[in-house]
């Protein structure tokens, strides 16, 4: 395979897509695929090519497409409703499958997660709607024979400082389940190396951090070097569902975190860290470097 050279991105605004995508960009000519031009500019480095289109309009995905080596899909399946007729991750990669017939693309990784991860769904009690529409998703991807890459994370870092509400921190549900937290400057260095480097990767990539550890633990953990004047708050699940009953957004809320709580991953990352290297970011590194940049921009105004 010849070497990619530039990637296409969808996704790039993300939580999770920015940080990628501005490390991709250090490496390889990079265009975001977005909706909103003006947000991508404020969010992702200058060197970043933007254009606008749209999931929903294969033309324009075709459009923007063009002249790319790789893509690189970073959506999310936020509800719990199984009977949308739109998700981003099913229909819209089904538009882009689509949109990338006739064009050069030889290369295309995707995150997913460890709930769609076929060695881990023996594990799984209940799946969750995100996980099932993932999954059908890629499968389309699959079907048009070209290279690709399924990365399937744990929980990230970066999940803790959203939990955050006033003085408080919060988790939903049981915290005594451990979980291997990623950081997703470990997983953008990852994806960067599968680019690099694509004729080696499997199909599959179960994505896990350096250490098992509880929620409870966690949050201690990130409080401590983080801000030990927060407080750290667990709502009982049967609470979010009652209010869920009433609230589609809490409805989701409460879906996934009954999910998080029923299950505990083992390991499934060992192929990974010997193809892409051991993760390096702790938790107490993310809180850390979370501090600091904090107060960085609190020191600026």
């Amino acid at each position: 395979m010849k070497p990619i050279r530039k990637i296409a991105v969808i996704g790039a605004t993300g939580r999770l897509g920015a940080p990628v995508t501005t490390e991709l960009s250090r490496h390889f000519e990079v265009r975001a695929i977005v909706r909103s031009p003006d947000k991508a500019r404020r969010m992702l480095p200058d060197t970043v090519e933007i254009v606008q289109a749209d999931l929903r309009d294969v033309p324009s995905l075709h459009a923007a497409l063009n002249g790319v080596d790789a893509l690189y899909i970073n959506l999310a399946t936020e509800t719990a409703d199984p009977n949308l007729l739109f998700y981003e991750e099913r229909e819209g990669v089904q538009n882009l499958m689509t949109a990338i017939q006739g064009l050069e693309i030889r290369y295309i990784a995707k995150i997913g997660a460890l709930g769609a991860y076929p060695p881990a769904l023996t594990n799984i009690k209940q799946n969750v709607v995100p996980n099932i529409i993932r999954m059908e998703g890629h499968r389309s991807i699959a079907d048009t024979g070209i290279r690709h890459t399924f990365f399937a994370p744990t929980h990230f870092m970066e999940l803790l400082p959203f939990m955050i509400s006033g003085r408080a921190i919060q988790w939903i549900g049981n915290t005594r389940v451990k979980i291997w937290w990623i950081s997703a400057a470990d997983y953008a260095r990852w994806v960067v190396e599968a680019f690099q480097n694509p004729q080696a990767m499997p199909e599959h990539c179960p994505v896990q951090g350096p250490e098992a550890i509880s929620v409870r633990q966690a949050l201690k953990r990130f409080v401590k070097n983080y801000d030990p004047s927060l407080k750290i708050r667990v709502a009982p699940l049967w609470v979010m569902r009652m209010i869920g009953l009433f609230n589609p957004k809490m409805k989701f809320v409460a879906h996934l975190f009954a999910y998080f709580g029923d299950h505990e991953d083992p390991f499934y990352a060992g192929e990974t860290w010997e193809k892409l290297g051991r993760p390096t970011t702790t938790l107490e590194m993310f809180a850390r470097e979370l501090r600091q940049n904090r107060n960085l921009q609190q020191s600026v105004k």
